[in-house]
């Protein structure tokens, strides 16, 4: 399955009615659309891991959610309950730069375009994020070097397939 990774910057919003219609804009154009607060997205690699991660979920049929979608926003926030996940990493009433999964071969631009947002692929980009955020306290992040500490986030992806 073909997936697309972005980053976007959009003006505050209801997160319900913005993942409803995501989910809706995805049944019309035969996609599936997770939507996080890209304050909890650790880079490109952190997204491109759960989604690999929800995909091979999906095939072994491992899956803890229903949905591709919801698959990915568990791994990419670390968490096995779908309340704890929305929590860490889902929409909130004061996101403005939101991180984006696209499954199927819609294209992300005309999401994008669609949905009013504008595509800015910088708000996934790790550095200056929080990892205590993600659950990680600074004396783990501390552990490694600055440069490498997102890799800390790509490491709890990972263990979520132990965890479950």
């Amino acid at each position: 399955m073909t997936f697309a990774v972005a980053g976007a910057k959009a003006s505050a919003m209801n997160p319900e009615d913005a993942v409803r219609t995501a989910a809706e804009w995805g049944a019309l154009h035969g996609a599936e659309i997770c939507l996080l607060d890209a304050r909890s997205v650790f880079g490109r690699d952190h997204l491109e891991s759960a989604a690999l991660h929800a995909i091979r979920a999906r095939d072994s049929k491992t899956m803890s959610s229903r949905s591709l979608a919801m698959e990915t926003l568990l791994y990419a926030s670390g968490q096995r309950q779908v309340q704890d996940a929305i929590r860490a990493a889902g929409l909130r009433p004061d996101t403005t730069t939101i991180g984006i999964v696209l499954f199927g071969g819609a294209k992300v631009d005309e999401f994008l375009r669609d949905m009013g947002w504008s595509r800015n692929d910088d708000v996934l980009i790790a550095a200056g994020k929080d990892l205590e955020a993600f659950g990680i306290s600074r004396p783990e992040a501390e552990t490694v070097s600055t440069t490498h500490r997102a890799d800390l986030a790509l490491e709890k992806v990972a263990l979520l397939d132990v965890q479950k």
